[in-house]
């Protein structure tokens, strides 16, 4: 080598040297200015390396920075939205020579992040000056968080949650992160726990992302494992289980005000694509009502449209209750704090009736398509046999058109309508009975005390209200029942007439069947007052007519049946019968003054005559005609006529 080239050699390494010396002197610190004012303005935020900025030079230099501050929202509760102990990034420098950005290791200790609205919904992961997203995130290797935390609040939703984020062993060289939070989430306690795949995953945008996730909110829980595609946000799709003490209590993540419900536990297959939630395969519980199928809520209108087909093989009629809101059957000591209020409510009052405001909100929030199939119903005092209903919600209006309920062997039919475009809701109800068997019904009539034959009927009534209760209260329309082809105990009826004699003699030669020729109750709904407008039970051995009312506005009852024998008796206690009282504590007594009277006339008799005399004002010579069954039908204003054509096409 020559002389002057091997000067040059030595000068350029001399000078390398001296460059390597320098950096490696060089005090990293003096650049944590210029790197905080430069972020600070690309994020109009904030921002500081408080700590030491430090860098290990070699082929992959490792830039480490403690006490990394990133400012928050001026309104926010919170002075910062990012804190960091320390950050870690390796560099590799030859992909930088072609413009890409590698990073093989980025380590995170201790980062809390806040994310946080504000009651006018506004977020603070938003940004005066936002960065660009033109050029191409880094490639990230390895990404390791020790000791993190990320707190969410949203006081529009009543939530306030924190989640301990931490990196655990994963696949293919990749951590995982584990997550555990705990706050509150709409007003109620919160706990969340599961595991997630790398945030690394993330990059590969078609890749499904997997999720392992366990949440409860006040008495609901869930669970979901399955994945989520990073380029289509909302395809998702996965195993989902949900437990609870109310199904009602699902709302807002369900869209549309769902009845009061026992405890259930549901599980079926969650997806979410194209802007529809649906919930396939559902399996599970709901109070003693097993249910299966499918639900929709389609969020791409002006309006969710939710749509669900459920069967259920063995469906318990009390899990119904909360259609027409009625807490469900042990609400009191196991029921969510909503339904043990009501119950509290219903004991202090001693009404009985449904008193829960309707949702008019959530009633025009959503519209909605159910069918719900029961293939077998259980009741313990009530023979169902079977149900299918079909409800439509639209645009605030709800139709139940119809449920059709199997009962006595034959069947109920009901149509409703719930007009709540209004403040104040309107109720329009049609509902049929059709072959009813009333020795089904109630089994006390079955032989040999009696048959008791077929229920027809036809109700009709509108009202308006706030509730069940108000709109029973204010309603106007009419009821019509009839039954025939019958049998009745004979001694039934005799005691009905308070009929001792006769009583007597049925009790020592055995009970007989009196035939029941028929049987008319026709009622005049007026305002909420329910009363008799004809009430007859003709039989072979009596006649028993009825007068009065129930007032549903108060909740009272007030009738008086007379039984008028059709044979001679000594010792007719003639009643009438009084049933009177509440809805909730009901009394059936004799009549006190006629019986009073009667009895008091005997006492009074007996002094002056004989004890045969004293027997005079207890006979009763009989002779009550028979009731015109025909005239009494055309009395029910054709409404019964209508039921009795059904029954007889029935059966």
């Amino acid at each position: 080598m020559r002389a002057g080239n091997r000067k040059w050699v030595i000068g350029l390494g001399a000078l390398v040297l001296v460059i390597v010396v320098a950096i490696a002197l060089f005090d990293w610190n003096m650049l944590r200015g210029p790197i905080s004012r430069y972020v600070s303005q690309k994020l109009d935020r904030p921002f500081a390396i408080n700590g030491d900025l430090h860098v290990d030079l070699s082929l992959h230099p490792l830039v480490t920075a403690d006490y990394i501050t990133l400012a928050n929202k001026a309104w926010s509760t919170e002075p910062r939205m990012a804190d960091v102990q320390r950050l870690a990034v390796r560099i590799d420098l030859l992909p930088l020579l072609h413009g890409q950005v590698v990073l093989p290791e980025v380590a995170l200790t201790a980062p809390k992040l806040v994310l946080e609205r504000n009651q006018q919904g506004d977020a603070n992961w938003t940004f005066g000056n936002e960065p660009s997203t033109g050029g191409a995130l880094p490639a990230i290797g390895r990404l390791r968080i020790e000791a993190g935390s990320v707190r969410y609040v949203d006081p529009g939703l009543k939530t306030d949650i924190t989640v301990a984020v931490a990196s655990v062993a994963g696949d293919q060289s990749r951590d995982a992160i584990q997550v555990q939070g705990r706050g509150t989430y709409n007003g109620e306690p919160f706990t969340l726990k599961g595991q997630a795949a790398s945030p690394l995953a993330l990059e590969q945008k078609d890749r499904p992302y997997e999720i392992d996730l366990q949440a409860r909110a006040g008495a609901t829980a869930a669970s979901y494992q399955g994945t989520i595609v990073p380029s289509r946000a909302d395809e998702l799709g996965g195993a989902v289980s949900l437990q609870g003490k109310d199904v009602s209590q699902l709302y807002p993540l369900i869209p549309v005000t769902l009845p009061w419900t026992p405890p259930y536990r549901l599980s079926g297959e969650l997806r979410h694509t194209g802007g529809v939630w649906s919930m396939q395969q559902i399996k599970g519980k709901i109070g003693n009502s097993d249910v299966a199928g499918e639900l929709s809520v389609d969020r791409n209108g002006k309006r969710p449209v939710i749509k669900a087909d459920l069967t259920s093989q063995l469906l318990d009629y009390h899990d119904l209750g909360g259609f027409v809101g009625l807490p469900p059957p042990g609400a009191g000591t196991r029921g969510t704090p909503e339904q043990k209020k009501e119950v509290a409510k219903q004991e202090t009052t001693g009404k009985v009736l449904p008193a829960r405001p309707i949702d008019l909100a959530g009633l025009r929030a959503a519209d909605a398509s159910v069918h719900l199939k029961g293939l077998r119903v259980m009741a313990a005092t009530i023979p169902l046999d079977k149900l299918d209903a079909r409800l439509e919600l639209q645009n605030g209006v709800l139709k139940l058109q119809p449920a059709n309920f199997g009962l006595g062997g034959g069947n109920a039919v009901l149509n409703l309508v719930v007009d709540g475009r209004e403040n104040i809701p309107k109720a329009q109800a049609d509902a049929t009975l059709r072959n009813v068997e009333l020795a089904r019904v109630f089994p006390s009539l079955k032989p040999p005390k009696g048959n008791a034959g077929k229920l027809g009927g036809r109700l009709q009534f509108t009202g308006h209200g706030n509730s069940i209760a108000e709109m029973l209260a204010s309603s106007n329309g009419s009821l019509a029942l009839i039954n025939w082809g019958g049998q009745a105990s004979e001694l039934t009826m005799v005691l009905s007439n308070l009929d001792l004699a006769n009583a007597a003699e049925l009790l020592l030669r055995g009970d007989a069947n009196a035939s029941i020729r028929c049987a008319v109750a026709d009622f005049g709904i007026d305002n909420g007052q329910w009363g008799v407008r004809t009430l007859v039970v003709d039989t072979a051995a009596e006649k028993i007519l009825g007068q009065g009312s129930a007032d549903f506005k108060t909740e009272q009852y007030d009738f008086r049946l007379e039984a008028k024998s059709k044979r001679p008796s000594l010792m007719a206690l003639r009643g009438p019968i009084v049933v009177d009282g509440s809805f909730r504590t009901p009394h059936v007594r004799p009549a006190a003054g006629p019986l009073l009277a009667r009895v008091g006339a005997s006492v009074a008799l007996g002094v002056a005559l004989t004890p045969i005399a004293a027997l005079l004002p207890l006979i009763d010579t009989g002779g009550a005609a028979d009731a015109d069954c025909a005239g009494l039908i055309e009395d029910t204003q054709g409404v019964a006529d209508k039921s009795k054509s059904g029954t007889r096409q029935g059966g």
